[in-house]
């Protein structure tokens, strides 16, 4: 008998799971309650990314070498954080780990993670510092089209590929420091054929969020104006449009109550908040 109710409450166990990775963030969301517009960056903004620790977000610019924080309105600039001996200055994306860390990914399919320290104002990125670690994904095929996405959750990477093709690629979080030049090494994979779930549905991908819960991954497309929801094996769970404007969203991420966080080229936010 308790044979049978411990198989019987692991099946509940493993039931639930299964429902709560196929369970939908984005069928949350109808339209956007707000649009704010970033004055202080003014142009190529690129990505965005909530810090619970300080709860401000973190938005970065591409072809500038800048991070910019914000509070949690996005209504104060509290610091403007230049970015040093970028090996490509087209960062297109940046991501907060955890205990002040921190990724960005550029068009080169580089990631590097860093440090950064309440206050600072200038980061030294060069991979040869032992406080910075480079990952090398596998490189994009033709120039412009490489990663455009980074996103984390639960020591979990994803990395999306703009496009020709679409690439989807997910990898664990070296134990190792050091850098990784080889993508082999560190066992960068693609969890599901991206160009064929995505097919007719998003024509590019611009922009990730990993939901630490469903570990369902979140990907923003700009030029179809979308956002679709996939679980880790590539089922696609649900598909949100986005209004016509803004008409360049870059990245997006989740606030501190659920909010739905979209960032639009050249600098604008809109957030969507949950329905209740």
């Amino acid at each position: 008998m308790k044979q049978f109710i411990s198989i019987f409450t692991l099946g509940l166990l493993f039931f639930a799971q299964a429902q709560r990775s196929h369970a939908s963030v984005l069928e949350q969301f109808d339209a956007p309650s707000t649009n704010i517009v970033l004055s202080e960056v003014r142009y190529n903004a690129s990505g965005v990314t909530f810090s619970p620790d300080t709860k401000t977000y973190f938005v970065i610019q591409n072809n500038t070498g800048f991070i910019f924080e914000y509070d949690i309105s996005f209504s104060k600039l509290l610091r403007k954080i230049q970015m040093l001996n970028l090996a490509d200055d087209d960062t297109e994306d940046i991501v907060y780990l955890g205990n002040q860390e921190f990724a960005i990914a550029n068009e080169s399919n580089q990631v590097f993670i860093f440090r950064l320290a309440p206050g600072q104002t200038r980061v030294d990125l060069d991979s040869a510092l032992s406080s910075v670690q480079m990952l090398q994904l596998p490189k994009a095929s033709k120039k412009n089209n490489g990663i455009e996405g980074i996103c984390y959750g639960n020591n979990f990477f994803y990395a999306v590929q703009e496009m020709k093709p679409k690439k989807v690629y997910r990898f664990t979080r070296p134990a190792s420091k050091g850098d990784f030049t080889n993508p082999a090494l560190f066992g960068v994979r693609e969890p599901f054929n991206t160009d064929a779930v995505m097919k007719h549905r998003l024509s590019d991908l611009s922009g990730c969020y990993l939901d630490p819960n469903s570990m369902n991954l979140l990907v923003v497309s700009h030029e179809s104006s979308r956002i679709m929801e996939v679980s880790s094996a590539g089922k696609i769970i649900h598909m949100l449009d986005l209004p016509r404007f803004p008409e360049q969203y870059e990245g997006i991420t989740r606030g501190p109550e659920g909010e739905l966080i979209l960032l639009s080229e050249p600098n604008i936010i809109s957030i969507y908040k949950p329905r209740r």
